[in-house]
């Protein structure tokens, strides 16, 4: 199973959801998307404006179909995956709200999902919009270690940094370059799995910076897991 997340900093979803296939998604999520032309049990999407939401698309084998949700801030949606390996993904575009302004908007979700996630294997997947580095800008608990902190009480860890055995904050892959500046590298886009996945993590690559540069600011971040079926 392969789990891609990529902000594909706006455009035509006939321009940018083809350079999808290049990587042969099983389940890709995907910010800043147009209103894809599809809408049924392998593609869905949700935003305000039809030019600027966030996708889930399944591949064939796979199927997703949203739950009900909470009053959590935008985004962090709920979707249920089935197929061969089955779960909860909780999809994520964190936004500027005014009172739960990104890291602090997945953290309200977290919380508010906490029950589901504890229910069956639970990924939480998308551009987070944050970094351990700017934990000096909000208080303890509402920052991204604290986040990191209660993602890992509910047992999911963060695919790259397993992997990689990179500490957050030292990521030596960015999946961010702000401005579209190589020289301004940030690593903002994120796959935590159940902790019992991570044996069966097989490779965790982000795009490489000349690849994507052209088509956005963000690079996709790309999660091979070789899960059996009971996972």
């Amino acid at each position: 199973m392969r789990i891609v997340t990529w902000n594909c900093c706006r455009g035509p979803a006939t321009k940018k959801l083809p350079l999808l296939d290049s990587l042969a998604s099983t389940i890709s999520v995907i910010q800043e998307c147009p209103r894809p032309s599809q809408n049924d049990d392998s593609t869905l999407w949700f935003g305000d404006n039809p030019r600027q939401g966030i996708a889930v698309i399944a591949s064939a084998g796979y199927r997703v179909s949203p739950i009900p949700t909470r009053e959590v801030p935008r985004y962090i949606i709920p979707i249920q995956v089935t197929g061969p390996v089955s779960f909860l993904l909780l999809a994520v575009w964190s936004q500027q709200d005014l009172n739960f302004r990104y890291v602090k908007a997945i953290i309200r979700a977290v919380e508010c999902y906490g029950d589901l996630i504890v229910a069956q294997p639970t990924v939480v997947v998308g551009d987070f919009n944050s970094n351990t580095i700017w934990d000096y800008k909000r208080p303890d608990g509402q920052n991204h270690t604290g986040l990191v902190r209660n993602l890992a009480a509910l047992g999911l860890v963060s695919a790259y940094h397993h992997f990689h055995g990179e500490a957050h904050g030292a990521e030596s892959r960015p999946t961010l370059y702000l401005l579209r500046k190589q020289a301004r590298p940030y690593h903002i886009d994120y796959c935590f799995v159940p902790k019992n996945w991570t044996p069966h993590i097989r490779s965790v690559e982000v795009g490489a910076y000349d690849s994507w540069a052209n088509v956005s600011d963000h690079r996709p971040l790309i999660v091979d897991l070789d899960l059996p079926r009971e996972a």
